[in-house]
């Protein structure tokens, strides 16, 4: 939220030592990893959208089940008396630092985000507008995250803040309004009235309204031109503006006008937003061809970019996926199947580099099962696995749409920002996951002609890659499995998890091993023979210029050199890899894994007398 100041010290005080013990009284695996992966950076989440481990901005807001071991958080959220938002624990690694940015998403035009240090240290440091503090442990700050800002943490220490979204309330505000300001006329904070202390009350049981509500499908017509009208305001101060502000008037001040008229045309329901999108989508053309150049005055930003972060988000993604847009007919999607750890990731960034594919570039586990009725917990948790009956008509269109909404190309464009006349009428679209191992005749039934690339990797290696996974809590994918007293489940949500020994990782990675690949085996005997194929990892990574060709030529995809030769330089690698690969790796834990080797065989012979190898 913009603000006057860079920074509001606000005149509470906490007592660090009480929201420390219960800060560290959580397990290392349920800190998140920065959503963009920044090095240092980590999270618990103690509210968020549907009260999951989510970094969701929108949505009913809900409180997770460890906000509740932690009764004098609740109390502190309680103290500033107003609306409660997103909030997590937010850790900062000793020599780690917040690069310099500017929150820019539409999300922060209403909120305003409340720090409160827990454990810091004097060298860690706030810059903000080029204004320096030290958020000092048991205190409460604002500060204006238009600007640009960064954090340093040039210690030994941990750094961890309690932060809290909010919209604000009257009694909130009026708090701000006693605080102690602090900017670069006034770096040293003002007089302000001494703080309230908030001591922890044993009797005391806190609550605190949580967000409800902080999106409609489509932003009101009067918000949309105050917007407008303060882009302006700021252009007008921008030397890189004015050659073309006259242009950026027109664009601007026709948008918020046609966003009113397509508001008062259409009633309430989808058919609205098909416009809503087209009117979008022509905008972000316009002013990405024109204005490139131009930087807002206020926080240095690129004008196209914020403009890209507003209009994206002022419909909301159930108003996106409900419009009845215009989608591409999906030509022999490519679909790969692989058990986790297998190469897959390494397999799908290689062809992903083809100049006629458009992919999602991540894995499409959470457009599936953000699907009601396709998620686990909607399923009582049995597995991943999906049938044909799951894909209906009604599924399979919302799939296909949400796919071409999001899918890019190899330069990074995205499908549905393309102007109408600019977008391919059919796609060859590229899919992976390792959940796809327990639905491929799912994906059958939604894309009746794809294609199927089988990745197998040998079960030492591949054992003892997702062993590591599991330790490493960087893949877990349902946090808080009802029934599992093991560590947070990674990786697969296999059939028959729950008989499986909580305290036993190879056990566990080699039943998720002869799940993937034997479901994988099953499906395929029931696909004609020209649909699909099977190509080791070891083969791939031995020769990968020679297997993409292959790759090329079976899935009718025309001949590109999809890596530099010669093929000495090596593949590079996955963005999920977490130890450069070796060959004898595995073999710290060959023990473990020698144990299973009985379960492992029979799978293993099944894939090693495949025919239709690649």
């Amino acid at each position: 939220m913009q603000l006057p100041t860079p920074f509001v010290k606000l005149p509470l005080a906490f007592d660090a030592g009480r929201l420390a013990a219960e800060a560290l009284q959580f397990e290392e695996s349920e800190w998140q990893k920065h959503p963009q992966d920044f090095a240092g950076n980590s999270a618990l989440i103690l509210i968020s959208h549907g009260g999951t481990d989510n970094d969701d901005d929108f949505g009913s807001m809900a409180a997770t089940p460890r906000l509740q071991q932690c009764p004098y958080l609740l109390q502190v959220f309680a103290s500033f008396n107003t609306v409660i938002g997103r909030s997590r624990l937010m850790r900062l690694a000793p020599g780690a630092e917040v690069k310099p940015h500017s929150d820019i998403a539409y999300y922060w035009r209403d909120h305003t985000r409340i720090h409160v240090p827990i454990v810091t240290d004097p060298g860690v440091r706030f810059i903000c507008d080029g204004v320096e503090v030290h958020m000092a442990a048991g205190e409460a700050w604002i500060f204006d995250n238009w600007r640009n800002h960064q954090v340093l943490n040039h210690t030994n220490i941990t750094r961890i803040h309690l932060v809290i979204d909010t919209v604000g309330s009257a009694a909130f505000w009026r708090l701000v309004s006693q605080g102690s300001i602090i900017s670069a006329h006034a770096p040293a904070a003002n007089k302000a009235p001494e703080p309230r202390t908030i001591a922890y009350n044993a009797a005391q049981k806190a609550a605190s309204i949580i967000e409800q509500h902080n999106r409609d499908p489509a932003v009101h017509p009067d918000s949309v031109l105050a917007i407008v009208q303060e882009w302006l305001a700021d252009l007008r101060q921008s030397s890189s503006a004015q050659a073309c502000y006259g242009q950026l008037e027109l664009l601007l001040v026709d948008f918020a006008h046609n966003w009113r008229s397509i508001w008062a045309a259409h009633s309430a329901g989808p058919g609205r937003y098909s416009a809503y999108q087209e009117l979008l989508r022509r905008t972000l053309h316009q002013a990405s061809q024109l204005f490139a150049d131009v930087h807002l005055s206020s926080n240095g930003m690129s004008f196209a970019q914020i403009l890209q972060s507003y209009l994206q988000a002022f419909l909301a993604p159930q108003a996106r996926v409900a419009s009845p847009l215009q989608i591409p007919r999906f030509d022999r999607p490519i679909i790969i199947l692989a058990a986790p750890r297998s190469g897959s990731t390494l397999l799908y960034e290689t062809l992903s580099r083809h100049p006629d594919i458009w992919a999602l570039g991540n894995e499409s586990h959470g457009e599936i099962e953000s699907l009601t009725g396709l998620s686990p917990a909607d399923r009582g948790y049995v597995s991943n696995a999906l049938g044909a009956a799951d894909a209906g008509p009604h599924i399979a269109e919302i799939i296909r749409r949400i796919f071409a909404e999001r899918m890019r190309n190899n330069v990074g464009a995205n499908f549905m920002l393309l102007p109408v006349s600019g977008r391919p009428e059919q796609v060859r679209f590229l899919e992976k996951t390792p959940k796809n191992a327990l639905r491929v005749p799912f994906l059958n039934a939604i894309f009746e002609d794809a294609f199927f690339i089988f990745l197998h990797r040998a079960p030492q290696p591949n054992l003892a890659s997702m062993m590591e996974a599991w330790s490493s809590g960087k893949f877990i994918t349902y946090r808080n499995l009802p029934g599992w007293r093991g560590p947070p489940w990674s990786l697969l949500l296999t059939p028959d998890w729950q008989k499986l020994p909580p305290d036993d990782l190879a056990a566990i990675a080699a039943h998720q091993w002869c799940a993937a690949n034997s479901a994988i085996l099953d499906s395929l005997m029931y696909l004609p023979a020209e649909r699909w194929r099977s190509l080791s990892y070891e083969e791939f990574t031995a020769s990968p210029a020679d297997a993409a060709d292959r790759l090329c030529e079976f899935c009718k995809l025309s001949p590109a050199s999809l890596m530099d030769r010669p093929e000495n330089h090596g593949l590079p690698l996955s963005r999920h890899t977490l130890t450069p690969p070796a060959p004898d790796k595995w073999l710290s834990h060959k023990q473990d894994i020698d144990r299973v080797m009985d379960l492992i065989n029979p799978v293993e012979a099944r894939i090693n007398g495949l025919d239709h190898q690649l």
